[in-house]
C-alpha cells in the first residue's frame, strides 16, 4: 500500500514543478525555499480577528468565485450564506470543473491538499474538505503557516479607508488607504470623515487639515505605506486642478445629500487635488505609495481606467515620491515594464499576478529582468483575504520565480550565483529597503549578535553550572 507520506511527497513535487525537475531546478527549489519572502500586499486581518470569523470551505473562495461567475455561475451565489448549504455546494460543483486549472483554482487546490488534507476537490471529498477547512484556523496558526511553512518574513497589510490602523507590527505592517478623503461626494461623506478624525470639516482647508492629521495619527500607529485604490471607480489620470477648482467641488459636495451624491466625473477635480495632497504627505514621511493598476477583482468594470501610463504626470511632478505600481498592470504589462524602466521613482510590484496567471506572471518577470534594474522589482504579494491564500500563492510564486531563473541560467543569461542574488533582491531585500525592514544580510547579522549574547550569558552562568555537574560526576 502507498503511504500517505508518499502521496504527499509526490503531489507536492507535482504541484511545484509539473513533473521531474532537473538538478539545476532542484537546487534552485531548495535555495529559493530558504529565501524569506516579504509579502508586499495582503488584505487578511490580524489572527485574533480572523479567529472570530466564520470559516468553512466557502469562505475560501476569494477570487475563485469570480472565475465561477465568469464560467456562468449565478453571481455571488456560492458566497451567499442566505442560500441553502446544499444549493451552494451544488452550484460550486456545477462550475468547478471549468475553473480548477486557472490560477485561482490552482491556489484553492494547494490549500485543499496542503492544509485541509484532501487530495482532490470533489463531491465525494467535500464533507471532509469542509470539516477540515472549518477547523484549520486556530491560535498561533499565522506563525506556523506563514513564517514556518511559507517562509514569509513580513506582510504589508492593507488597511481600508476609515478602518483601525493597528497591526501586530511583527508579522503584519499597515499600509493605509486614504481614498475616502478624495471621495467626498456628499455631506454624508464629510460627516463620516468628521467622526473618524474628530475634527469639524466645513471648508476645503478643513479637509486638508483632517487629511494631514490622519497621516500623523496613522504614522504614529505604525503605518509603513499609503495606498490609492481609485482605479476601481475612475481613471488613474490625475490632473492638476487649481485650489479654486477643488474648492468649488467641495462646496457642492457640502450641499449634496447622501442619496443624491456628486458623480465621480463631477467630483474629479476635487479627487485629483486630494490625491496630489496624499502623494505630498507620503513624500514628507518617506512612505511608499501603492497604487492599484490593471485588472480589477470583479466581473464588471472598465479595465482601461487602470492603465499605468495614466499616472505618468504624477511620476514627473513628484520625483521624490516612491510609486509602487501593483499587480503588473495586467493586461497593460508592457506599459508597466516601460514605466519602471524609465522612472527612478516607479517600483514594479508583482502582487496578485501569479494567481491571475502564472505563465503571464513568469513572462512579466522575465521582461522585468530584461529591462528594469533588478533593485526595483518587488517579486511577491499574495493579495488574499485570508492567510491560507497567501501560503498557496507563495508556493505558486516560488515555482514561477524558479522556472524564470532556471531558464535564464540555461540560456546563459546569468550564472546560478547571479540568479540567487536576483532572487534575494526580488523576493525580500528590495521590499525591505523600500519599507525600512531588515535585509537578509542585516537579519543574519542580528542573529549572529543574538548568538554571541547567548554565548556570553553562558560564560557567565550556564557553562559554569555544566562544568560543576561534570566535576560532581
Amino acid at each position: 500500500m502507498v503511504s500517505w507520506c508518499t502521496i504527499v511527497s509526490w503531489c507536492r513535487t507535482s504541484l511545484d514543478s509539473g513533473g521531474d525537475m532537473s538538478e539545476l531546478r532542484q537546487r534552485l527549489a531548495t535555495e529559493l525555499q530558504n529565501i524569506p519572502l516579504i509579502d508586499t500586499h495582503e488584505h487578511f486581518p490580524e489572527e485574533r480577528v480572523r479567529l472570530r470569523s466564520l470559516s468553512d470551505f466557502f469562505s475560501y473562495l476569494h477570487y475563485v468565485e469570480c472565475d465561477l461567475t465568469s464560467a456562468g455561475s449565478e453571481p455571488w451565489h456560492v458566497l451567499t450564506q442566505h442560500a441553502s448549504f446544499d444549493g451552494r455546494r451544488e452550484e460550486f460543483f456545477a462550475f468547478w470543473p471549468y475553473v480548477q486549472h486557472t490560477g485561482y483554482g490552482q491556489a484553492l487546490k494547494i490549500m485543499a491538499f496542503d492544509l485541509f488534507g484532501v487530495e482532490a476537490i470533489t463531491p465525494e471529498t467535500f464533507e471532509t474538505l469542509n470539516r477540515n477547512a472549518s477547523m484549520f484556523p486556530r491560535e498561533g496558526y499565522y506563525e506556523s503557516l506563514l513564517r514556518e511553512r511559507a517562509n514569509i518574513d513580513r506582510v504589508c497589510r492593507i488597511v481600508w479607508s476609515g478602518a483601525p490602523t493597528h497591526c501586530d507590527n511583527d508579522l503584519l505592517f499597515p499600509v493605509v488607504q486614504f481614498d475616502h478623503f478624495a471621495n467626498v461626494l456628499s455631506r454624508a461623506d464629510i460627516r463620516d470623515l468628521e467622526n473618524e478624525t474628530n475634527m469639524p470639516i466645513h471648508t476645503l482647508d478643513d479637509l486638508l487639515e483632517a487629511l494631514d492629521e490622519s497621516f500623523d495619527a496613522r504614522e504614529d500607529e505604525g503605518m509603513v505605506g499609503a495606498k490609492i485604490f481609485l482605479a476601481y471607480k475612475r481613471t488613474l489620470f490625475f490632473d492638476a486642478p487649481t485650489t479654486a477648482d477643488a474648492e468649488r467641488i467641495f462646496n457642492r459636495a457640502t450641499q449634496a445629500h447622501g442619496d443624491t451624491p456628486l458623480g465621480y466625473a463631477e467630483a474629479k477635480p476635487l479627487q485629483d487635488f486630494i490625491v496630489r495632497r496624499i502623494v505630498e504627505q507620503a513624500i514628507e514621511r518617506d512612505l511608499p505609495i501603492q497604487i492599484h493598476t490593471g485588472f480589477q477583482n470583479d466581473n464588471a468594470n472598465f479595465v482601461e481606467n487602470t492603465r499605468p501610463t495614466h499616472l505618468t504626470n504624477l511620476f514627473m511632478t513628484y520625483p521624490a515620491a516612491k510609486f509602487e505600481l501593483l499587480h503588473g498592470g495586467w493586461p497593460y504589462t508592457q506599459e508597466f515594464v516601460a514605466l519602471a524602466k524609465v522612472f527612478p521613482n516607479v517600483y514594479p510590484d508583482m502582487a496578485w499576478t501569479y494567481i491571475i496567471g502564472s505563465r503571464m506572471a513568469s513572462r512579466l518577470l522575465d521582461d522585468l529582468l530584461d529591462s528594469v534594474p533588478m533593485n526595483k522589482i518587488l517579486g511577491f504579494g499574495g493579495d488574499y483575504n485570508f492567510a491560507e491564500g497567501a501560503y498557496a500563492h507563495a508556493r505558486i510564486a516560488r515555482r514561477a520565480i524558479r522556472h524564470v531563473l532556471a531558464d535564464r541560467i540555461e540560456r546563459g543569461d546569468m550564472t546560478e550565483d547571479e540568479a540567487l542574488d536576483v532572487a534575494r533582491l526580488i523576493m525580500h531585500d528590495n521590499a525591505a529597503k523600500l519599507y525600512g525592514f531588515d535585509t537578509i544580510e542585516e537579519m543574519s547579522s542580528d542573529t549572529d549578535v543574538d548568538m554571541d549574547d547567548d554565548i556570553d550569558d553562558d560564560e557567565d552562568g550556564f557553562v559554569d553550572e555544566a562544568e560543576d555537574d561534570i566535576d560532581d560526576d
